[in-house]
């Protein structure tokens, strides 16, 4: 009698290990790119980072003008100068060169930076809705579509993020 209570108990234990094993996983995509342009205030962002990379290519375009006449005075003058003097301005134009090319390096990495901070709030948006409708509608996982390089038995959970979001 113990024999056959302890048996029918495994038996119930594999048959519900076995079954919930055997749940349906659900996969949804999204592409959050297309999302965050039509979030609301998305266009503020785009127009704040315009203005900053404007005025990033500005202050080069300053810098390079100002290489560009300390050079074109220097080889106007130089047959005039000493050769201490000669040397002096020489060097002066090779600092002001690498500090031009150190500027243009840092602009790409400042822009990225500006862009991250810009969009974070936004992003965390988009996550607190992925998760609730994650979570609401029983998905699995939710990827990315940018990423996936075929996602024919999906869900395209896009209209449901939009919905958690307020977009219309």
């Amino acid at each position: 009698m113990k024999k056959t209570v302890v048996i029918f108990t495994i038996l119930a234990c594999v048959a519900f290990l076995s079954a919930n094993a055997q749940k349906v996983q659900k996969y949804g995509h999204i592409n959050t790119t297309e999302v965050v342009k039509v979030m609301p205030g998305y266009d503020t962002i785009a127009t704040s980072l315009t203005a900053f990379q404007e005025s990033l290519q500005n202050e080069y375009e300053a810098m390079t003008k100002e290489f560009q006449n300390k050079k074109d005075k220097f080889d106007k003058e130089a047959g005039l100068m000493s050769s201490s003097v000669r040397q002096l301005r020489e060097q002066e134009l090779v600092n002001l060169q690498k500090i031009i090319q150190d500027f243009a390096g840092s602009v790409e990495e400042d822009l990225y930076e500006k862009q991250a901070q810009l969009l974070q709030p936004f992003q965390e948006k988009l996550q607190a809705a992925l998760k609730k409708v994650a979570e609401e509608n029983n998905y699995t996982y939710i990827f990315e579509t940018q990423t996936l390089l075929f996602y024919e038995n999906g869900d395209d959970v896009t209209p449901l993020v939009k919905k958690a979001l307020g977009i219309k």
